[in-house]
């Protein structure tokens, strides 16, 4: 083999080709994080609110500015608080610390422009072109299955991955490559060797599933070959769960969510369970569940109406009164939440005016209901609320009806509101009559994928406020019943 080596190298004057690199198989190791990451992950199983998740995240970011890993997850954390406050410290830090390869790293990788991704990984190389994250990063700037440039992607990932086989993010992007580019068994195998890295994570079984073309029950052998090893994982069982769903297995769903509920009794799990009982046939087991399920607070009561699994236990007595305490019990929380968030609403109002993006939003064209095109850019001089939704999300639908009210009954001049409908199951031809059904005023705009991911929406709703210059302002990600407060805020430090 040795001397094989030898006289390809001599053939091919000293360099490898990219056949013979991307034939290669990679050898990996066990992925142990480093010290510090994993003193943040603990600190963040100890936190459950955003703000302490934030305040946590900027505490590491101090104590670690060297650990790209530990910069990686507090970039993440921080972003779901504001994208663009992160991307700008990052790339302030990279201006101030050219040297740093987590802030260089950190400044290309929440960069959306290829080209900007490119000049930062071109400077972590510029220094040491074996460099492992600044391949890691060069490869995401060339990522395009359509364009030559994938072949010098997938070189990248394995050069990074050659220069330490023990971190996971090149190997789990080389694997989505090759995915990309219909190379389902080399994907495969190196979804394998990820599994490998991280044993008793489920990431890569979920990787493996998506090369199993549709194959279900293949699929679900690979859940319960990883259960095997691993059989109080949450993630792989409601994966168990889903799947058994898929294939009406009601026992097989009802066993699973036994389990879950047996590791981790909560109230969404209890709700499942009870959605389980219902298909299987079962009323009286789930009715004891979806009352314990309100005890435990899932009290969403659109949730309960909406929800086609519960349709069998419409016609029976216990239905209004589950119905009545189920609504009791989510008024009633309401009404503390807002009590304390009125306690703290100086603090809140401070953060919420202070943390102000300045990036440009990217300009859209778009249908509303009736055929009339929106254009961003026309818009301009005015505060413009943007509301990517769906109406198969219930988050969605418990914030729709607060901005409604804001929309007729706080919002000040020169301020548009629209909801823009992305991701949606299929046909978006239930949008109009949903919207007519619920009776909502403010307008709603066809919207797309590729504007949601312009906008860096990662889970929906996402509000965003665009100031009147056009710039990205203010973002909200997720239900929150204080958003009417919020916006009335912002939209105020808007237009002094």
């Amino acid at each position: 083999m040795k001397d094989m080596m030898r006289k390809l190298l001599v053939l091919t004057g000293g360099l490898l080709t990219a056949a013979t690199i991307f034939a290669q198989d990679i050898s990996v190791r066990v992925y142990r994080p480093s010290a510090g990451l994993a003193e943040f992950t603990a600190v963040l199983d100890t936190v459950s609110s955003s703000e302490s998740q934030t305040a946590a995240a900027r505490t590491f970011q101090k104590k670690y500015p060297n650990d790209v890993t530990v910069q990686t997850m507090v970039a993440n954390v921080l972003a779901l608080d504001n994208l663009d406050a992160t991307r700008a410290y990052y790339r302030d830090l990279a201006a101030g610390e050219p040297d740093n390869v987590a802030a260089n790293y950190l400044a290309g990788r929440l960069n959306e422009k290829a080209s900007d991704r490119r000049a930062y990984a071109d400077k972590i190389l510029a220094k040491d072109p074996d460099s492992y994250w600044g391949n890691l990063l060069l490869a995401l700037s060339l990522m395009k299955t359509d364009d030559p440039s994938s072949d010098q992607a997938e070189a990248a990932l394995r050069k990074a991955i050659a220069k330490d086989n023990s971190l996971p993010p090149a190997v789990e992007e080389l694997g989505k490559l090759l995915q990309a580019k219909a190379k389902t068994e080399e994907a495969d195998r190196v979804f394998v060797k990820l599994g490998e890295m991280l044993p008793d994570k489920f990431g890569p079984v979920r990787y493996r599933m998506m090369l199993t073309a549709g194959d279900q029950l293949k699929a679900m052998k690979l859940v319960d070959d990883y259960l095997k090893k691993n059989p109080k994982d949450t993630e792989a069982l409601n994966t168990k769960a889903a799947g058994s769903r898929e294939l009406k297995d009601w026992d097989g769903y009802v066993a699973t969510m036994q389990k879950l509920v047996g590791i981790q009794r909560s109230g969404e799990n209890s709700y499942n369970l009870a959605c389980a009982f219902s298909l299987a046939g079962k009323p009286d087991s789930s009715y004891a569940w979806l009352t314990a399920a309100a005890d435990l607070g899932f009290n969403d009561i659109e949730q309960f109406k909406n929800d086609e699994d519960l349709v069998p236990l419409h016609s029976d007595s216990r239905w209004s009164e589950l119905l009545a305490k189920v609504e009791d019990s989510q008024k009633t929380e309401l009404n503390k939440y807002m009590q304390k968030m009125a306690r703290t609403a100086p603090q809140r109002k401070e953060k919420a005016v202070n943390e102000r993006g300045t990036d440009m939003a990217e300009d859209f064209e778009l249908k509303d209901l009736n055929g009339k095109t929106v254009k961003l850019s026309a818009l301009r001089g005015k505060v413009v609320i943007l509301d990517f939704w769906a109406t198969w999300c219930g988050p969605c639908k418990r914030t729709m009806p607060l901005l409604d009210k804001f929309y007729t009954d706080q919002r000040p001049k020169d301020v548009e509101i629209y909801g823009v409908n992305v991701w949606e199951r299929g046909s978006t031809d239930g949008v109009k009559p949903f919207i007519e059904k619920s009776g909502y005023h403010f307008p709603i705009l066809y919207g797309t994928s590729d504007l949601a991911k312009a906008y860096g929406v990662q889970g929906i709703p996402t509000l965003v406020v665009i100031d009147q210059k056009g710039k990205l302002a203010y973002r909200h990600v997720g239900y929150d019943p204080t958003i009417p407060e919020v916006l009335a805020w912002q939209t105020k430090e808007l237009l002094k």
